[in-house]
């Protein structure tokens, strides 16, 4: 990619694109707005055309970026095509853009920085932020205080933060943290919504792409129980099984009321220390029947972005 000095006539065109009465429409998504520092970032630029026109041809196969990082103006990426091209109406065009973290911020590491914004110049609506996260790759579990470590959950309705009990169900505290760790958490869904009772979430079938029965995932690992008498109150973190008591493995769930009915047969392993407000929109979002007819399957998915490991060592 070259770094762009100037793009005053692509921009003059780009202008007219972002009019009101635009016949272009141009955007940029990406698949998760959480990730990692130094991972590889990949945009989505779709332009929808409702009116036969020219656009520039960098809109069809270059790149024409503004970019800014905790508010801060960073570079300009660019791969400039000269030229207009004519579309016809009703055309669709979506691009993949691979970008690379390591060339956004000339200053130094992003190691400490917490967003990335993205925009097309000359394009207001073509804009998209990202959250960024650190590595977490290379923590050693054996280093951390496990009670006093935290597991940020970011989700697209807020944060929850999590803090565990290790002194209840170590097997459990340590399983958590280590998915989290490896990002096994990362672009899942909450599938399980029962307002005044749970959110559940924790299955890598739920991410974009997978074709396994919802509901039914896991990491691959069972853990025997750990039921203690830590009660199913709000707030309260436990993990699901089936009916076999040691089946546990990647599910869990957050309570949103209280239900004694579970105390003792299910492994209380954690509590929600700050995000109670985002475990409210979670559990009050729309619900219609799940595949076993229980309405609970959110209308709208209700992702769970990220869970980052906020480590304590000992």
């Amino acid at each position: 990619m070259k770094i762009l000095n100037t793009f005053a006539a692509l921009l003059a065109v780009a202008t007219v694109l972002g009019a009101q009465d635009a016949p272009v429409r141009v955007t940029l998504e990406v698949d998760a707005p959480v990730v990692s520092v130094g991972k590889p970032i990949e945009l989505t630029l779709t332009a929808r055309v409702a009116a036969a026109t020219e656009v520039p041809a960098t809109l069809l196969g270059g790149i024409h970026l503004t970019t800014y990082v905790d508010g801060e103006p960073s570079i300009e990426i660019g791969e400039p095509l000269a030229g207009q091209v004519p579309v016809a109406a009703g055309t669709e065009i979506r691009r993949r853009i691979p970008v690379d973290p390591a060339a956004l911020w000339p200053q130094g590491s992003l190691i400490g920085k917490s967003s990335i914004v993205f925009a097309w110049s000359g394009l207001d609506e073509a804009r998209v932020s990202l959250r960024l996260v650190p590595d977490q790759t290379a923590l050693d579990l054996d280093a951390l205080d496990l009670a006093k470590t935290k597991v940020r959950l970011i989700t697209s309705e807020g944060e929850m933060v999590v803090g565990f009990l290790p002194e209840k169900a170590p097997r459990h505290v340590r399983n958590f943290i280590k998915l989290s760790k490896d990002g096994f958490y990362n672009g899942t869904r909450f599938h399980r919504v029962i307002s005044g009772f749970m959110i559940q979430g924790g299955d890598p079938y739920t991410k974009k792409g997978s074709d396994g029965q919802i509901g039914t995932g896991g990491s691959g690992q069972r853990l025997e129980a750990e039921f203690n008498d830590v009660k199913h109150e709000r707030g309260i973190l436990s993990m699901a099984r089936s009916a076999d008591p040691n089946s546990a493995s990647s599910q869990f769930f957050v309570m949103h009321g209280s239900a004694p009915s579970l105390d003792g047969k299910y492994s209380v392993f954690g509590r929600l220390e700050s995000g109670l407000e985002t475990l409210d929109a979670i559990a009050g979002t729309s619900v219609r029947p799940s595949r076993s007819g229980e309405p609970s399957e959110p209308v709208e998915p209700m992702w769970l972005y990220a869970a980052v490991v906020e480590p304590v060592l000992q």
